[in-house]
C-alpha cells in the first residue's frame, strides 16, 4: 500500500514538473519585468501627475484604485510595447542600422560579448529553422553503419560539385546539445535519407539529446520520396533565384 502510493506520488510528481516549472518561469519573468520597469513608469506618471502617491503610506493611486508601491503589470505591458516597436523597427533602414550598432557596441565588451554572441546564435538558429534549414534528413556518418540527423541546405554548386563525381547535397550536420555549432558535409542524393519530422521536431530531437522523439509517421515508398527530395531541390533553387533577384534588385535601388 505505502509503495503504490509513493510510486503515485512519484509519477504526478514527474507529470506535472513541466507545468510547474513553465509557470514557475513565467512567474519570475514577469515579476521581474514588472518590478523593473513598473517601478520606473510610476515614477515617470507620479512626476506627470496622472498618478498620485500618499506621502503617509508611500502607496500610489490610480482612478479609483490604490496599489503599494506600483501599478501592477504596467511594466510588463509597456515591455510587450517596447518588442512591438522593436521589431516594426527592424524592418527599416534606420532600425537595421541601430542593431547593427548595438551588436558591435555589445561585442567590443569582453564578458559580455561571449553570452550576446552565444544568445544571438541560438536565436538565429531557431529563427532560420525555415529559411536555411529546407528538410531534415539522416545520413551515415561518421563511419558506415552509423546514422546522424542532419538538416538539408541546399544543393552543391560551383567548384565543389564540379571537383566530385556524382550529384551532391549540402547537409549541416549539428552538434547536442547546441544545434548553432557543426560541421557542413558534402553528400551525395543517393545517399540521403529523407525524414518526414519537421525542422522544429529536428531541433527538438537534436538538442535533447534524443529524449524528445517526435510522434511517428507513415512509411511512403522509395518513389515517393525520391519524388519530394526532388521538389525540395528544386524549391530550394527557386529561394536561391529569388533571394539573388532580391539583391540585385536593392543594389540598384541605392545607386
Amino acid at each position: 500500500m505505502v509503495k503504490q502510493i509513493r510510486s503515485n506520488l512519484v509519477m504526478g510528481f514527474i507529470v506535472l514538473l513541466p507545468a510547474i516549472a513553465t509557470l514557475y518561469i513565467l512567474q519570475l519573468g514577469f515579476s521581474f519585468i514588472d518590478r523593473i520597469l513598473g517601478n520606473f513608469l510610476t515614477g515617470v506618471l507620479i512626476a506627470l501627475g496622472v498618478v498620485h502617491e500618499r506621502a503617509a503610506t508611500g502607496k500610489v493611486e490610480f482612478l479609483w484604485f490604490v496599489f503599494e508601491e506600483r501599478i501592477p503589470g504596467i511594466g510588463f505591458i509597456f515591455m510587450i510595447l517596447i518588442l512591438i516597436g522593436v521589431g516594426y523597427a527592424t524592418r527599416g533602414i534606420i532600425g537595421k542600422r541601430a542593431i547593427r550598432i548595438t551588436e558591435r557596441a555589445f561585442k567590443r565588451i569582453p564578458v559580455v560579448k561571449s553570452i550576446y554572441s552565444t544568445v544571438q546564435q541560438v536565436t538565429t538558429a531557431f529563427i532560420q529553422d525555415r529559411t536555411s534549414f529546407k528538410k531534415v534528413v539522416l545520413v551515415e556518418y561518421p563511419r558506415k553503419g552509423l546514422y546522424t540527423v542532419g538538416f538539408l541546405t541546399g544543393e552543391s554548386q560551383g567548384e565543389v560539385q564540379e571537383k566530385t563525381e556524382r550529384e551532391c547535397v549540402n547537409v549541416f550536420l549539428p552538434t547536442t546539445p547546441n544545434p548553432t555549432s557543426g560541421w557542413l558535409v558534402i553528400v551525395p542524393k543517393e545517399d540521403i535519407m529523407l525524414l518526414d519530422m519537421s525542422v522544429e521536431q529536428g531541433l527538438k530531437f537534436i538538442i535533447s539529446g534524443g529524449v524528445v522523439v517526435p510522434k511517428g509517421y507513415p512509411m511512403e515508398t522509395i518513389t515517393t520520396k525520391e519524388e519530394n527530395f526532388e521538389k525540395i531541390l528544386t524549391q530550394i533553387k527557386v529561394d536561391e533565384n529569388k533571394a539573388s533577384h532580391e539583391v540585385k534588385v536593392n543594389i540598384t535601388k541605392k545607386e
